[in-house]
C-alpha cells in the first residue's frame, strides 16, 4: 500500500452537500443553498477513478436507499478520504426562477412573483487537501478530476507520497463514519461535519463524514512537502478491502 496526500485545485464552480437557510434582502424573502466545506469521499473515489459520482447513483426502490454501483471494485484499488477546506473562495449567486423549465412550479402559484434563490459555491481557486490510498499498483493517479454531472467540480490533483510519521491520540481529520466501522476501527466518540439522508447498503453510517475521537494512539499522523508547504494529516489507516 502507498499513502499520499493531493491537493485538490477547483478550476471551475463547485456547490456539494448544501445546507438550505433563509435570507431577507430589502424586504424580499430569499431561499439560501450554502455548501458545506468538506467534500464526501464517495464522490472523489468515484472522481479518481474516472467515473461520474451522480450518474452511477441507482435508487433501489425496495429499501429507499442508493446503490454504490462499482464502488466496491473501486475499494479494491483505492481509498480516498473526505477532504477537508486549504483555501475556499466564496460565490453568491442571485436566481430569479420564473417557471421556464428550470424547476417544477406549483399548478397555482399563490403569488405572481419569481421565486428568488441565493445560491452560495466555491469558485476558482478554492483549494482541498485529502490523503489517497493505493493498493493497486497499476493505479495510474489522475492529474484532474471531475466529482459530479450536475455540480461542475473539476480539480487538478496534485499527489506526493506521505511517511506515517507516529501514532497518535485525539480527533482525527475528516472521515467516513462507516467505513472506520467497517475496518473495526471504532472511536470512542465522534462530531458530525457532514451527513446526508441516504446510507450505503449494508454499511450503517457510510454517508456520514465525521472528526473521530480516539483516547489512544490509534490515529496515524501522516507528513509530506506540496505545494511549498508541509501538510500532516491525522487518519485512521483503513486495510485493503
Amino acid at each position: 500500500m502507498k499513502i499520499y496526500i493531493c491537493l485538490l485545485k477547483l478550476c471551475d464552480f463547485l456547490t456539494f452537500s448544501s445546507t438550505i437557510g433563509f435570507a431577507t434582502i430589502g424586504g424580499v424573502s430569499y431561499t439560501v443553498y450554502k455548501p458545506q466545506p468538506y467534500i464526501h469521499n464517495y464522490a472523489l473515489m468515484y472522481g479518481f477513478s474516472g467515473l461520474l459520482h451522480v450518474s452511477l447513483a441507482s435508487p433501489a426502490k425496495e429499501i429507499r436507499e442508493i446503490d454504490y454501483r462499482f464502488l466496491n471494485d473501486i475499494e479494491r484499488k483505492i481509498y480516498v478520504y473526505p477532504a477537508r477546506p486549504r483555501k475556499l473562495v466564496i460565490k453568491r449567486m442571485l436566481l430569479n426562477i420564473k417557471g421556464e423549465g428550470l424547476v417544477e412550479t406549483q399548478l397555482r402559484p399563490k403569488s405572481i412573483y419569481p421565486w428568488h434563490v441565493a445560491h452560495v459555491y466555491f469558485g476558482p481557486g478554492s483549494v482541498f487537501e485529502t490523503v489517497l490510498l493505493v493498493f493497486d499498483d497499476s493505479f495510474k493517479i489522475p492529474r484532474n478530476i471531475r466529482i459530479g454531472v450536475k455540480r461542475q467540480g473539476v480539480f487538478t490533483v496534485e499527489c506526493r507520497e506521505a511517511i506515517v510519521k507516529n501514532l497518535v491520540n485525539g480527533f482525527t481529520d475528516p472521515v467516513n463514519l462507516g467505513d472506520i466501522l467497517k475496518s473495526s476501527m471504532n472511536p470512542d466518540s465522534y462530531v458530525v461535519l457532514l451527513s446526508t439522508r441516504t446510507r450505503r447498503r449494508n454499511v450503517p453510517y457510510s454517508n456520514v463524514i465525521v472528526k473521530a475521537y480516539y483516547k489512544e494512539p490509534r490515529i496515524h499522523l501522516l507528513s509530506t512537502s506540496i505545494d511549498g508547504r508541509e501538510v500532516e494529516f491525522r487518519v485512521p489507516l483503513l486495510s485493503v478491502k
